[in-house]
């Protein structure tokens, strides 16, 4: 029987599925399709694993096939519908049938769950696809390589950004390339297609008083590629040719601006680097200050030096306000994004709690993460004690919601998972899909304790 991934999403999205193609293949062994759009993964060809690609004017030709698991990753109406269609004996993601959707799999409904609510998310994207289905142990042991830039002293500067607030402006852009000139390196400004991006390369190019060191934006993929392995550094905000250049194996640097989530969609290979404001609202769902003030922390001069001592392997000087992570895995095989310097949230500790918490709970307690879920408990309350009488009382209040809400057969109020500190929302939002996605079946109103009850253990 045939494996079907459904990545009808946006280029980047389709780059960081070809994880779960590898393990899937790896722990099955059999032919994988994927239903995609075409105009990406026809050029993406040369960065895939080998897998079939269906494009998705052809759907409708997957109902020929029966499948042993298929996996949706998109948020489509039309690959929700088709996923019903289809015979398959495992299922993850989002379905709808009569007009009714429903999200299949402890982490699909996860991932879900993080919607306006990823502040304590430790899990990237690339994970997330992967963790209903692949063993462990295939993540544990895959090798990355390490990425090698071209020793040419060219630094690819990628402008572009899906939405504004993701990238730096173009006062940015020209004073860390004219401070790169001036150590000497070759600049080189890139953007996507749309005429905005295409408008503020040039505009940066020349006020940088480099009028030519501008990239077309008209590129296709394969061609960006091309220029992508000419570099020696590839700069960039969250964007798909951040993940290309990552997955191309060329050194990528990723400028973590606004809206953003580095722990879930910053490069995913090993050995890259990330940037980010140490504020305490960085790593957002969405902004809702008056003004970005994670900006402030990106100082064209500062980066700038930042990337000398990078390519020269030299003691990296300190930024005020930036903490710089190296791309990594942990002794799970899981991402990791470890400090190089600057402060570390805050909120670290709780972070890590969640996460342990979760990968024990929704992995039907696999002992492979109990280590870590306990060694978690016992460094957030040796660091905060006074953490644990809160928590304590949070969770008490959310077991008498539930039991409320079963004794009168009712459902919980939309955003009644809001009313819940931000540190205990992981858990009530969890919870409230869970029961929101199952119709508050009994069977799921049980899971919903049990889970409960584990938070509760914790706490003892």
């Amino acid at each position: 029987m045939k494996n079907l991934i459904i990545q009808a999403q946006r280029l980047g999205d389709l780059v960081l599925a070809y994880p779960l193609f590898t393990w899937l293949k790896k722990q099955d062994n059999t032919e994988i399709f994927v239903l995609a759009e075409e105009k990406f993964y026809k050029e993406l060809l040369p960065l895939s694993p080998q897998v079939t690609y269906i494009p998705t004017r052809e759907m409708k030709y997957l109902k020929n096939f029966s499948y042993d698991t298929v996996i949706n990753l998109s948020h489509r109406q039309d690959t929700a519908q088709l996923s019903a269609t289809l015979e398959k004996n495992h299922f993850y993601g989002l379905e709808e049938k009569n007009s009714c959707q429903q999200i299949f799999g402890k982490w699909q409904l996860y991932r879900a769950s993080l919607t306006h609510n990823n502040h304590y998310n430790r899990l990237h994207w690339a994970d997330l696809n992967a963790l209903d289905c692949i063993d462990p142990h295939v993540m544990q042991t895959t090798k990355w390589p390490v990425p090698e830039g071209k020793q040419n002293g060219t630094i690819g500067l990628f402008v572009g950004a899906s939405e504004e607030a993701k990238r730096p402006s173009i006062d940015f852009w020209a004073e860390l390339a004219l401070q790169l000139c001036k150590k000497g390196y070759n600049p080189l400004f890139i953007s996507g297609p749309n005429a905005e991006e295409k408008k503020i390369a040039y505009a940066a190019a020349k006020q940088a008083k480099i009028p030519h060191g501008v990239i077309p934006g008209s590129l296709s993929i394969i061609e960006l590629i091309q220029f992508l392995k000419s570099l020696q550094l590839f700069v960039c905000p969250d964007t798909g040719p951040m993940h290309i250049a990552s997955f191309a194996n060329v050194p990528t640097l990723n400028l973590s601006l606004g809206p953003v989530h580095p722990w879930e969609t910053a490069p995913y290979p090993p050995h890259h680097y990330v940037i980010r404001s140490n504020i305490s609202c960085s790593g957002c769902w969405g902004c809702t200050q008056k003004e970005q003030l994670c900006r402030r922390a990106f100082i064209p001069h500062r980066i700038a030096n930042l990337v000398h001592s990078l390519l020269l392997q030299n003691k990296l000087p300190h930024i005020p306000s930036i903490t710089l992570y190296k791309t990594g895995r942990n002794e799970l095989g899981l991402y990791e994004l470890e400090p190089v310097f600057g402060n570390t949230p805050y909120h670290s500790k709780q972070a890590d709690f969640w996460r342990y918490f979760f990968l024990f709970l929704l992995s039907d307690k696999n002992t492979i993460y109990l280590e870590n879920y306990e060694r978690s408990k016992a460094d957030l309350f040796t660091a905060l004690p006074k953490l644990k009488n809160i928590m304590q009382k949070e969770y008490v209040a959310m077991i008498k919601q539930l039991i409320i809400t079963e004794k009168t057969n009712s459902i919980l109020d939309p955003n009644a998972w809001r009313q819940y500190p931000p540190l205990i929302r992981p858990l009530s939002s969890y919870v409230q899909l869970l029961l929101e996605n199952g119709n508050y079946s009994k069977e799921l109103r049980l899971q919903a304790m049990e889970l409960l009850e584990e938070f509760g253990n914790a706490l003892k």
